[in-house]
């Protein structure tokens, strides 16, 4: 396996990567530009005329940032903006906020050092190929994957009584200790037991460190940290989020098949109309994110390009469903932002891997073709009751 190339934290400002973004969009610009820094004294001019705009015309300039429309889908836009840590170089991404809620890579790869093993033994298995062609990469991940599951992390619903073992009910929310917002937590549920009158707290860590401590968590958790590890383990990963199904999960790079490989909390590989026709989820919008920039990658996941659009269309996260020139423009300036100061080399190989991504998602019936040699089950994690409410249990029902 080719290591990955060691990215610089350095990065385009959004103002910056926004510009080019449009340049990009508008055939201004056939491929990113190298960016050079300001000299100083463009840099302290521009600082200068600021100032002085902030201290004489106050009132025009509030006027005129008032003044600029704001294009419909700024809900999207922000969330967009949130999942962009997600773009973080590794190290980045296991520093916490204190040294004390920070994880080491040391840490890490220790967790995960029996997997290469592991990943061996499934690629020796020809039985055990869950897909052709089946390479490293793909055993690497689906190793991690059935480990994670099944050994490693624990999925919290229903959340049980940490005294008693009994079943709990929801009670609302708690403010986070210092403790818990050290790991990242913005925020508890708070679940009563019915038998004993415990209170069961549930912090909703986000930090590596305090998630390999809790080792528990629900789909959210479960792709922040198994992202990480995929990083950790030298797969070229990304964090993908569905805007209408509350549903988080990740992707890796396979060289063999040469797209970007759907993996689920449900150890579920290369299954991507896993949602569409296994679980009967009707999607908007799938958006990836990762350190080499953004894709919206709807289409993978939708069974019906003409009906997505649609609801993409009917589709309000805040400020208006987002037309499609405005989510793409937004879609390529985060990958600017990424990419911006990458060497001739490593930016050609990316967009190698953006073509070969795209040749297979233009080849729809071959996707589909894919799909039928899988088994698209509904979903399994969680209780029965709450999968229902969320529609989930596929088109077999509780019986499936």
């Amino acid at each position: 396996m080719a290591p990955i190339p060691q990215r610089t934290q350095q990065r385009a400002s959004p103002a910056v990567a926004g510009y080019v973004a449009s340049g990009l969009r508008s055939g201004v610009y056939t491929s990113i530009p190298h960016l050079v820094p300001p000299t100083g004294l463009a840099a302290a001019r521009v600082a200068e005329l600021t100032q002085e705009l902030v201290t004489t015309r106050p009132g025009e300039l509030a006027r005129w940032l008032s003044s600029r429309p704001r294009p419909a889908g700024a809900g999207f836009e922000r969330v967009l903006r949130d999942l962009s840590r997600h773009t973080r170089t590794l190290d980045a991404m296991l520093k916490g906020p204190t040294p004390e809620s920070s994880a080491t890579l040391a840490e890490v790869k220790a967790v995960l050092a029996h997997l290469p093993a592991a990943a061996r033994e499934l690629l020796a298995n020809e039985k055990e190929h869950t897909f052709k062609p089946f390479g490293y990469e793909d055993a690497l991940a689906l190793a991690a994957a059935r480990w994670f599951k099944h050994e490693y992390f624990r999925w919290v619903d229903p959340i049980k009584c940490a005294q008693c073992g009994g079943e709990t009910r929801g009670t609302g929310a708690g403010q986070p200790t210092a403790e818990e917002r050290a790991g990242g937590a913005g925020r508890v549920e708070l679940h009563t037991c019915v038998n004993c009158a415990a209170v069961r707290r549930f912090p909703r860590y986000n930090e590596v460190k305090a998630l390999m401590g809790s080792r528990e968590g629900r789909c959210g958790e479960f792709a922040q940290l198994f992202y990480v590890f995929f990083l950790a383990l030298g797969l070229e990963a990304r964090y993908v989020w569905n805007s209408s199904e509350d549903h988080v999960w990740t992707e890796y790079w396979s060289p063999e098949l040469g797209h970007w490989v759907h993996i689920d909390s449900e150890a579920e590989t290369s299954k991507p109309l896993l949602y569409d026709r296994g679980w009967g989820k009707k999607q908007a919008h799938c958006s990836a994110v990762g350190a080499s920039g953004a894709e919206d990658v709807t289409r993978a996941y939708v069974d019906g390009w003409d009906e997505c659009l649609a609801r993409r269309r009917a589709k309000d996260l805040g400020g208006g469903p987002i037309s499609e020139a405005y989510l793409a423009q937004l879609i390529t300036a985060l990958t600017v932002e990424c990419r911006a100061h990458l060497d001739d080399e490593e930016r050609a190989r990316l967009e190698s891997m953006d073509e070969a991504q795209q040749r297979w998602i233009d080849d729809e019936k071959g996707r589909w073709r894919e799909a039928e040699l899988v088994n698209l089950r509904g979903r399994e994690s969680g209780p029965e009751e709450w999968r229902a409410e969320r529609d989930e249990l596929g088109a077999g029902g509780a019986g499936e």
